[in-house]
C-alpha cells in the first residue's frame, strides 16, 4: 500500500512538470483569459448543464431547494415589516383585479352561452356539433374564440409513444396516446404513399384540418410537437410552437436520445408545454351594444330568486311571532310550519274563545299568508265558563248577568222559563267552577203571568185606538174646531186609561203628536204651521187632563195624501217601552 501511494505522488508531480514545460510562464495569463470569458461559456451551457445533472441523479433540486428556502427564510425573518407593507398593497389588488377578471369572464360566458341557448341559430350550432361529434359547450368555444389552442401532444418521433401532454381544459382532455399513435400512423402512410424518390426530401405531415378544428404538427428531430386548435391561428403563435419545441430537444437531448420507452424524465415539461396553451377571443362586432337576452333572463332569474328568498324569510319572521306570541283562552297552538307559500298553523280551538282569525289579526298578520287547521276541544279557563254562561242567559230576554266582581243573575222569569234554565245551566262544562249568584232573580207564578197578559192586552187595544184617531184643520189654520176638541177629549179619556196600565206593569209611555199640512203654501210656512197644529193639540190633551210627561210633538211639514183635508191634520203613535223588570210585554 505504501509503494501504491508512493506511485501515486510521483505521477502528480511528474503531470505538473509536463504541464509546465507546456505552458511555460503563460499559466497566470491564460488564467486570467479563461477567467474573463467564464461567464459567456458557462451562460450557454448552464441551462443544459443543470438539465441533465437533474435528470441523471436529481441532485440539482436536493443542493439548491434547501439553499432558497433558507435564504428566503433568512429574509423575510429580517425584512418581515417591509415586505408586509410591500406585498399587502400588491396582493390586495391582484385579488380584487382576479375576482374582477373572473367576475367578468363568468358573466359574458354565461351571457354568450344562454343567448346562443336561445335563438335560432343556437339550433344551427348544436346540429353541427352533433354532426361534428363535439360537445356543444366545446362548438360555441370555436365561435367564441378567435383561436384558442385546447391540448399540446409531445411525442416520440421514432417509436410514436406519447412523452407528455398539456390541457387548458383536463377535464375535457383526449387521449394522448390514441391521438399519437393515430399521427405516427398517418404520418407513415403520407411518407411511404406520396413520398418523393429523393430519401432527404421532406414528407412530414404538418397541419390536419377539418371542419372544426386543426392539428398543427411541429417535427423535430427526435420528437413532435402537436398542438389541438380551434379557429385560425396566426404566424407569431406558430413561431412559439416551434420555439417550445426547439426548447425541449435543448433541454432534454440527452432523454431523448436515450429514450427506452420511459417518460418519467419528460414530466418535469409541465410548464414548457403550458406556454402553449394560448388563445384569443373574437374582436367585437361594431354595433350599439345590445342588453342580450341572457343577460335579461340571468337578472328575471336572480330577481325571482331574491323575491322567494325574502318571501321566505318574512314568512319565517311571521312565523316565529306567533310561536312567540301567548295564545288566547281557549286555544292551544300544536304546530307551526311553511309549506307552500303558507303559514301552516295547526291548533286546537275551544268553541267559545275567539276565533283564530281574530287573534291573528289582533298580533298584525295578515291572515291571507295563513292557513289554519282547527280541531275542537273544551277548555276549563274561568272565562270561557262565563262566556258560555252569559251566551245562555242571552237566551232569556228577562234575565240580566253581571261579572263585578262575581257573576250575579237578576231580572224576572216565568218557573217554566226558570226550570229550562237551571237544566242547561248544569250541562255547562267547568260550571262547578262557575259560583253564579241567583238569589236576585224572582220567579213569576202563573197568576201573574195571567194578569200581565190581561193588562197588556188591554194596552194595545188602547193604543190601537188611539193611533186610530186623528184631528183635523181648516186651511192656513191652527185652531181647534169643535169637532176637533171632542176627538181630542176621546184621546185623552183613553191615554189616561193607559196611562194607568203602564203603572201596573212597569213600562214607559210615550206619546208622539205630529202635525202635517198639504201644500198650498210655500214649504217653510207649511212647516211652521204642522209645528203649530202639534202644540195646539197638545195643550188640549193637557187641558183634558193628560200628564205633560212623555208628551212629544213635531211637525213634519206638508204631505199630499190621497185625501185633501186629510193633509191637514194632527195624527198620534203610543210608545209603550219595556223596563228592566217587564220584559216580553207587547208595544
Amino acid at each position: 500500500m505504501e509503494t501504491s501511494a508512493y506511485q501515486k505522488d510521483s505521477d502528480a508531480r511528474a503531470m505538473d512538470a509536463v504541464r509546465t514545460l507546456i505552458i511555460g510562464g503563460d499559466e497566470k495569463q491564460i488564467e486570467n483569459v479563461v477567467r474573463r470569458n467564464a461567464k459567456g461559456l458557462v451562460s450557454e451551457v448552464v441551462s443544459e448543464a443543470l438539465n441533465d445533472r437533474e435528470t441523471r441523479d436529481g441532485s440539482v433540486n436536493r443542493v439548491l431547494v434547501p439553499l432558497v428556502e433558507k435564504s428566503l427564510h433568512r429574509s423575510v425573518e429580517a425584512n418581515s415589516d417591509k415586505i408586509v407593507g410591500v406585498l399587502y398593497p400588491l396582493v390586495g389588488s391582484l385579488i380584487r383585479k382576479a375576482v374582477a377578471a373572473f367576475l367578468v369572464e363568468f358573466v359574458e360566458r354565461t351571457n354568450a352561452l344562454i343567448e346562443n341557448s336561445f335563438s335560432f341559430r343556437s339550433i344551427k350550432w348544436r346540429f353541427e356539433a352533433w354532426r361534428a361529434g363535439i360537445s356543444y359547450a366545446d362548438y360555441v368555444a370555436t365561435k367564441i374564440y378567435q383561436y384558442q389552442i385546447h391540448q399540446v401532444f409531445i411525442i416520440h418521433r421514432e417509436t410514436g409513444t406519447l412523452l407528455n401532454s398539456a390541457a387548458s381544459d383536463p377535464s375535457r382532455s383526449k387521449d394522448g396516446d390514441l391521438i399519437s399513435s393515430m399521427l405516427v400512423a398517418m404520418n407513415d402512410f403520407v411518407a411511404d404513399a406520396f413520398g418523393s424518390a429523393n430519401p432527404e426530401a421532406d414528407t412530414d405531415l404538418d397541419e390536419i384540418r377539418t371542419d372544426d378544428f386543426t392539428l398543427i404538427i411541429k417535427v423535430g428531430p427526435q420528437a413532435i410537437l402537436v398542438a389541438a386548435v380551434t379557429g385560425s391561428i396566426p404566424p407569431d403563435v406558430r413561431g412559439k410552437l416551434q420555439v417550445v419545441l426547439e426548447d425541449f430537444h435543448r433541454y432534454y437531448q440527452t432523454p431523448l436520445l436515450e429514450y427506452d420507452g420511459n417518460t418519467e424524465p419528460f414530466l418535469a415539461s409541465d410548464s414548457l408545454l403550458h406556454d402553449c396553451l394560448v388563445s384569443a377571443r373574437r374582436e367585437p362586432e361594431q354595433k350599439k351594444k345590445r342588453f342580450g337576452v341572457g343577460a335579461i333572463l340571468l337578472i328575471c332569474a336572480i330577481g325571482f330568486l331574491g323575491y322567494l328568498s325574502f318571501f321566505r324569510l318574512q314568512l319565517s319572521l311571521l312565523m316565529s311571532e306567533i310561536q312567540q306570541a301567548s295564545a288566547p283562552a281557549g286555544i292551544a297552538v300544536l304546530d307551526t310550519r311553511i309549506d307552500k307559500g303558507k303559514i301552516v298553523l295547526s291548533l286546537l280551538k275551544d268553541e267559545a274563545s275567539v276565533s283564530a282569525s281574530d287573534w291573528l289579526t289582533d298580533l298584525g298578520i295578515d291572515v291571507d299568508k295563513v292557513q289554519i287547521n282547527s280541531q275542537p276541544y273544551l277548555s276549563l279557563d274561568k272565562s270561557l265558563i262565563a262566556a258560555r254562561v252569559s251566551k245562555l242567559v242571552s237566551n232569556y230576554a228577562s234575565l240580566n248577568l253581571q261579572q263585578t266582581p262575581e257573576p250575579v243573575l237578576s231580572g224576572s222569569i216565568t218557573t217554566q222559563d226558570w226550570n229550562r234554565f237551571r237544566r242547561e245551566l248544569r250541562v255547562v262544562p267547568g260550571i262547578g267552577n262557575y259560583p253564579l249568584d241567583t238569589t236576585n232573580v224572582s220567579v213569576i207564578t202563573d197568576q201573574a203571568i195571567d194578569q200581565e197578559k190581561a193588562l197588556t192586552y188591554s194596552a194595545n187595544t188602547l193604543m190601537a185606538e188611539i193611533a186610530a184617531l186623528s184631528v183635523h184643520f181648516k186651511t192656513n189654520e191652527a185652531s181647534l174646531s169643535s169637532a176637533a176638541l171632542s176627538t181630542i177629549e176621546h184621546i185623552a179619556e183613553r191615554y189616561v186609561t193607559l196611562q194607568n196600565i203602564s203603572d201596573k206593569l212597569s213600562a214607559g209611555l210615550d206619546l208622539f203628536i205630529i202635525g202635517v199640512s198639504d201644500n198650498s203654501g210655500s214649504a217653510v210656512k207649511n212647516a211652521q204651521l204642522s209645528q203649530a197644529r202639534a202644540q195646539a193639540v197638545k195643550r188640549a190633551l193637557i187641558e183634558a187632563g193628560v200628564e205633560e210627561k212623555g208628551l212629544h210633538t213635531r211637525g213634519i211639514g206638508q204631505m199630499q195624501l190621497s185625501q185633501e183635508d186629510a193633509s191637514r191634520m194632527v195624527f198620534l203613535h203610543v210608545l209603550l217601552t219595556q223596563s228592566d223588570e217587564s220584559k216580553g210585554i207587547a208595544r
